[in-house]
């Protein structure tokens, strides 16, 4: 039986993310050149910066591809951005093995079934409120927020709030 979710809030110490239908609402504009354009929330996008300062690592594994995403990134600060990932499962276990944390202390949000074993495989799996219903009901919590609509600050905020370091507002 798992935990309500808050019980694992302060036990994280990184955060994975996928991107299509996460960072954005999954939808994606072709140019007539061919590229590939995706929409990002600024809160989110604050989080994430939040985050990194108070030395949390970041991960984004995405099946997609996409310089626009890997730009963003870089502009956060996440330095872990892994693209065209099929297996995203070896991927989570490469990067917790790298940062030295164990997957027992690893948030993972995704939205789709590509995403699944990650959800079960982390401490805290995630789905943005409009996710695929098997994800949703894999996930330990199930945001308010749709993907691109602040999923990922919700989220980001709730483990630095448990853990004391969210921004200190007096």
């Amino acid at each position: 039986m798992k935990k309500n979710f808050k019980e694992h809030l302060e036990d994280i110490k990184a955060l994975v993310f996928d991107v299509d239908g996460v960072f954005t609402n999954g939808e994606v504009l072709i140019t007539t050149k061919g590229e590939f354009l995706r929409k990002f929330n600024m809160k989110d996008g604050l989080a994430v910066v939040r985050a990194i300062e108070k030395n949390y690592p970041i991960a984004i594994i995405s099946a997609g591809k996409g310089q626009q995403v890997e730009e963003r990134m870089k502009m956060l600060g996440v330095t872990h951005v892994y693209m065209g990932q099929h297996d995203k499962l070896e991927k989570l276990n490469e990067f917790a093995y790298e940062i030295d944390v164990p997957l027992s202390q690893i948030a993972y949000m995704g939205d789709d079934y590509p995403d699944l074993e990650c959800i079960k495989a982390a401490r805290l799996g995630v789905a943005p409120a409009d996710a695929a219903d098997d994800i949703k009901a894999a996930a330990d919590y199930t945001s308010a927020f749709n993907g691109g609509c602040g999923c990922v600050r919700d989220i980001i905020e709730q483990v630095l709030r448990a853990r004391g370091d969210w921004f200190d507002i007096k």
